[in-house]
């Protein structure tokens, strides 16, 4: 019976792991291309899955040492798996990120406002992501291509573009300007337009 139910919480465990890494793993993509109730689901999901591993390790625990004088390999290995999962979900600098799959970041930019942020990243195939994120778990995404002649950025987006943009900028004193808000750099609020680098925490 116990060797059963053993094989059982094998079978669980395993499923439980591996669904949280794959989601985890390609979340990034997860994110960027899916919407509405599969998106919902999917992003569910994940702290939920954290939440089962978290409690198999400890219930795991509990009955390894209750059991501690007739212990077998197998009534141990759910246990295993599931602190082998949760310690590389915590701990481990290597883990998956399907981002990488995509081209290198050749640049990258960050707005944040009183309520939303926002970041682009320039990839060197010359294509560009932008995600911006805010109150009531708003999140959307715009791509499109790049190119860049001197100081100045042309961007083709693939559909919308976000309201701080336009289809040419200019990076002066560090932001990202677009190029009809240049008719006078000494009232340009720079504060409103991204600026290059990692997001700074300021709002």
């Amino acid at each position: 019976m116990k060797e059963f139910k053993a094989t059982k919480h094998i079978i669980i465990i395993t499923t439980t792991c591996v669904v949280f890494v794959l989601l985890s793993t390609f979340y990034h993509h997860i994110d960027k291309y899916l919407t509405g109730i599969i998106f919902i689901l999917l992003t569910l999901l994940i702290p939920a899955t954290f939440i089962l591993i978290l409690g198999y390790v400890i219930k795991g625990l509990i009955d390894i040492f209750r059991e501690r004088k007739n212990l077998t390999f197998k009534f141990c290995l759910p246990t295993i798996i599931a602190l082998t999962s949760l310690t590389y979900i915590i701990f481990s600098p290597w883990q998956l990120d399907s981002e990488n799959l995509e081209s290198k970041v050749e640049f990258r930019a960050c707005y944040e406002g009183t309520q939303n942020q926002s970041y682009i990243k320039f990839r060197k195939d010359k294509s560009f992501e932008i995600n911006s994120t805010g109150v009531f778990f708003s999140d959307y995404w715009f791509t499109g291509q790049w190119r860049k002649n001197g100081d100045t950025i042309f961007m083709k987006f693939d559909k919308e573009r976000p309201r701080l943009l336009s289809d040419t900028i200019v990076i002066r004193n560090e932001y990202l300007v677009p190029v009809n808000e240049l008719y006078n750099d000494s009232i340009i609020r720079y504060n409103k337009f991204y600026y290059l680098g990692y997001c700074r925490g300021l709002n």
